[in-house]
């Protein structure tokens, strides 16, 4: 397959040679039907008047000098400038053809015989002298000038056609190739921002190499956001150790307190065995539940937490959650309530991560209840073609400062920041990303000190 450009310089190379080839055979054409008798023709119409006077044998002084003589040269009439006398032999061969001793004589004068006829029989001849200035003139520079000039124009043509296709390659292969190779050196240097022009203009239209930009361009994207994706990932892989080393630190050292208080006998009762044992037990959950979070944040990171989408009925799935979840929350000594404001509907969703946003939502409210008895409320309620859920709880609630980063990775308000409520700071982080891989939004609304609202759609 020929390319753009393959095919502009076919083209360009074709018309170039088509364009001399013409002009060189016009050329030849006019080389061949030049006329060299103009000198004669215009000539002629000079001395015409006096040409027939003479062939009446009248001899009189016109416009030009001549010089009468008859076949055998005998000078029948002179005029100067000619020398020869009247009766006077002359060379009528000499006289009758170019003389270059006459031309340097007078170099202003041009001399042109003609036949005498009376009758159909030639009675002699006659020579005149005409001034150069009087007739147009033919001269071996303008006939040159006549035979070559479609050559010249031919070339001119395929200067202009060379010098318009050599601004094309500039502006158009060889710009946008330094760009590129310039671009590579600072994407070498590790700077991915220097761009390449991706656009060209309509009226001329792009080619490979424009193809060959706009592919590099894309390359450069990935690039850079590859890099930008690195940075983030370092940056969490960071805070991920710091948070491990903050959030970990204190059930390790609460079980290693533990068993080595039952190591040493410290727990000297069965009661007080079974305590030190359930304590460790319980620390051992909380880091499963960490790790398991850990994991999970890992695997959103990575896209990698798998989204299973199918077709359910929306009270079919809801009802026997909140059933769950109310078994749940009374267990934990507090008040669930859950209210349904919409009729069934079909929903494309993974009831699994789903049911996982709600339980990490009821359970972030239940660590923050603070100490008051804890209300949990979930409601369920229709907006246009999608399904609102709010979960709302009567803690100590959330500040202003604090709510655009509450579904942050790792992110946790100043008032949490104790050791007696447990977590990674990954729950909520999680459920943002669940939500918006099903296409909902999820939000946050709550005042300090007065309770928590936390709501997200679905589709």
């Amino acid at each position: 397959m020929k390319t753009k450009i393959y095919k502009i310089n076919s083209i360009t190379a074709a018309i170039i040679v088509v364009v001399l080839f013409v002009s060189t055979l016009l050329s030849i054409y006019l080389f061949l039907n030049l006329d060299f008798n103009v000198y004669d023709n215009e000539i002629r119409m000079l001395v015409s008047e006096q040409r027939n006077e003479i062939e009446d044998g009248i001899y009189k002084k016109g416009d030009y000098p001549y010089l009468v003589f008859g076949l055998e040269g005998k000078v029948a009439y002179s005029e100067t400038p000619f020398k020869e006398k009247i009766g006077d032999i002359v060379n009528v061969q000499e006289i009758l053809q170019f003389d270059k001793s006459f031309k340097i004589e007078h170099r202003e004068e041009i001399k042109e015989s003609f036949v005498l006829q009376q009758e159909g029989k030639t009675i002699g001849f006659v020579a005149f002298l005409i001034p150069e200035n009087e007739i147009v003139k033919d001269t071996a520079y303008s006939r040159i000038l006549k035979i070559f000039s479609p050559i010249v124009i031919g070339v001119l043509i395929s200067a202009v056609m060379l010098l318009v296709r050599t601004i094309y390659c500039n502006r158009r292969i060889l710009r946008p190739l330094r760009e590129i190779s310039s671009s590579a050196k600072e994407i070498i240097a590790g700077n991915y921002n220097l761009e390449v022009v991706r656009i060209y203009e309509k009226r001329i239209g792009e080619n490979e190499v424009g193809d060959l930009t706009f592919s590099f361009e894309l390359m450069r994207d990935e690039l850079k956001d590859k890099q930008r994706r690195e940075e983030l990932l370092k940056k969490s892989q960071q805070e991920l150790i710091s948070c491990i080393s903050h959030d970990l630190k204190t059930p390790l050292s609460t079980i290693k307190a533990y068993s080595e208080g039952l190591r040493d006998g410290i727990a000297r009762t069965p009661k007080s065995r079974d305590d030190y044992v359930n304590i460790i037990i319980g620390k051992t959950d909380l880091l499963i539940d960490m790790i398991n979070e850990l994991l999970e944040y890992s695997n959103t990171q990575l896209n990698q937490l798998d989204i299973n989408l199918q077709e359910v009925y929306f009270l079919e799935y809801f009802n026997p959650v909140m059933k769950e979840l109310e078994v749940f929350v009374k267990q934990q000594g507090m008040e669930f309530t859950s209210r349904i404001e919409t009729a069934d509907m079909l929903l494309t969703i993974d009831t699994k991560r789903i049911t996982e946003v709600l339980y990490n939502l009821v359970e972030n409210s239940m660590k923050y209840i603070g100490e008051k008895k804890g209300k949990i409320v979930i409601e369920a309620r229709r907006e246009g073609a999608a399904v609102l859920i709010k979960v709302k709880d009567n803690g100590m609630g959330i500040s202003a400062d604090d709510i655009p980063y509450v579904f942050d990775k790792f992110y946790r308000a100043e008032k949490s920041r104790s050791s007696s409520i447990p977590g990674s700071g990954l729950g909520l982080s999680i459920c943002k990303y669940i939500v918006n891989e099903h296409g909902g939004e999820i939000y946050c609304k709550s005042r300090h000190n007065e309770g928590c609202e936390i709501g997200f759609t679905l589709h």
